[in-house]
């Protein structure tokens, strides 16, 4: 999209305005943000349905999207709280531990 503007407030942000028909489509689909190189910066969407095994790996697909993108703005630098760490941890065993259960189907 090119019609983002920057923030006069905070120069490390931006405002992206959806017209009518990127609107119309956000309501019937998913947004996904990208930089100018072509890298996905973020991915915005409703709750999907949940309503069949597709819905499902759709769903968990998006997730991991979103959680790659946020791991990659995570600098080495960064010390994360021991909180976050622990939900991380949570979330990569009960992946594993899905994973482990497909593998054996």
């Amino acid at each position: 999209m090119d019609n983002a503007t920057s923030s006069p407030t905070f120069p490390n942000s931006c405002a992206i305005k959806l017209d009518r028909t990127q609107y119309a489509f956000f309501q019937q689909s998913r947004l996904e943000i990208h930089s100018p190189e072509g890298k996905v910066l973020t991915v915005i969407s409703k709750p999907l349905p949940n309503k069949t095994d597709a819905d499902a790996v759709y769903r968990l697909w998006c997730q991991a999207c979103l959680l790659e993108v946020l791991f990659d703005d995570v600098v080495d630098k960064i010390k994360l709280p021991q909180t976050a760490i622990n939900c991380i941890a949570h979330v990569v065993e009960r992946i594993d531990l899905h994973l482990s259960k497909q593998s054996r189907m």
